[in-house]
């Protein structure tokens, strides 16, 4: 395979693992990138966008990269909350005041942006309603949380997004997704979108869905409530490829970048250029500061989350900064900002993989990239 794009000399054994990757049959396309004051310092890509392999993944390649979406999302929030429009410790109510109702009077802003709401599942919403904002956010408003707000957190994988964007909506009059083209990536050429226009489609990775694990009926497997209700709904990999889906605003879920737009808007999140920054630093204080930190009730694995965002707590899928906060989705693509070496990186693929604690592709490139820096 040939591997595109451009890369500084000491971070030779990145590339390397890059081409290891796909010469094992790893990966179908993908794209590894880190920026700084967003400037690249490795940007690369290669392999193909489609599973017949007949199209070049190039750089202006596009895919949906799941979850990794909501630290972009976070981010626009986080806009809201230093124009004064938004406080972390105020009351959502007291923005959406129909949201007040059964249990979920007294959860405040940063408490539904870490997953402690307790309304995780989407209940019998059809894909349909997942395209529609106001839909979701009127069931979201009405729903009983599952668990005591503020107790636990349990993650909010798909309902995150709605709300998110309905606070958004409700102080600023303009969607998630406006706010972000409006106010961040067209200022600054940055090329991630939460709603992409039908004329962009064409740039689009086909998604290729992990293989179904085979059910081992042997084994007692005790879920809980949260869990439950985190699998009800549609089943949204059928979707993901389709025109609704990439035009629909999910902020939780279908984002469509590149590692390329990702690497550069979390190095201008965290720059060395205080003159490019996205938000001030007491903004990045403020929406990084630990909310909760428990053994998460869907994950089943220890985290700790911020407005948003996930924190470095185990110094494994964002390297050794503790730091270190961004976000990782579905099938494997992650994004972060290092604010020790303002640098901002991500991995975006189309195959695949289902592992939940953090893909080992893109563990391998993150810490290849430490080594280098470690050395240099």
């Amino acid at each position: 395979m040939l591997t595109k794009g451009n890369y500084q000399e000491q971070f030779q054994s990145v590339k390397d693992a890059f081409e290891e990757l796909h010469a094992t049959g790893r990966e179908t396309g993908s794209s590894f990138a880190v920026y700084q004051d967003g400037i690249p310092l490795i940007d690369i890509w290669g392999g193909h966008r489609d599973k017949e392999k007949k199209l070049a993944w190039e750089q202006n390649t596009l895919a949906n990269v799941w979850s990794t979406t909501k630290g972009v999302a976070a981010t626009c929030v986080a806009l809201m909350v230093e124009k004064g429009l938004l406080d972390y410790n105020a009351k959502v109510a007291e923005y959406w005041p129909e949201f007040g109702v059964n249990g979920k009077e007294d959860i405040t802003v940063g408490m539904l942006l870490s997953h402690q709401a307790g309304i995780c599942g989407t209940e019998d919403a059809e894909i349909d309603d997942y395209y529609s904002h106001e839909s979701m956010s009127k069931r979201l408003e009405n729903m009983t949380p599952i668990w005591e707000p503020g107790t636990a957190s349990g993650y909010h994988s798909m309902t995150y997004g709605w709300l998110a964007g309905e606070l958004v909506l409700r102080v600023s009059g303009k969607s998630l997704g406006t706010i972000l083209k409006e106010e961040i990536t067209s200022l600054r050429d940055i090329d991630f979108h939460i709603g992409l226009d039908k004329s962009e489609h064409h740039r689009c990775a086909e998604m290729i869905p992990m293989p179904r694990k085979k059910r081992d009926d042997s084994k007692t497997v005790t879920i809980t409530d949260a869990q439950k209700a985190t699998a009800l709904g549609p089943n949204t990999l059928k979707h993901q490829n389709t025109s609704p889906w990439k035009e629909a605003e999910i902020p939780a879920a279908n984002g469509q970048g590149s590692a390329q737009s990702l690497a550069k808007f979390y190095s201008l999140i965290v720059p060395k250029d205080k003159n490019l920054q996205i938000l001030k630093d007491e903004t990045i204080v403020k929406m990084t500061k630990t909310q909760i930190e428990n053994r998460d009730l869907v994950l089943s694995v220890v985290t700790r989350w911020a407005a948003g965002f996930i924190m470095n707590k185990h110094k494994v899928i964002y390297g050794p900064i503790p730091e270190s906060f961004g976000h990782s989705g579905w099938g494997g693509s992650c994004a972060f900002a290092d604010p020790v070496n303002k640098i901002g990186i991500s991995y975006v693929m189309n195959q695949m993989e289902d592992n939940v604690a953090g893909d080992m592709r893109s563990v391998q490139l993150i810490n290849k990239l430490y080594e280098c820096l470690k050395e240099s």
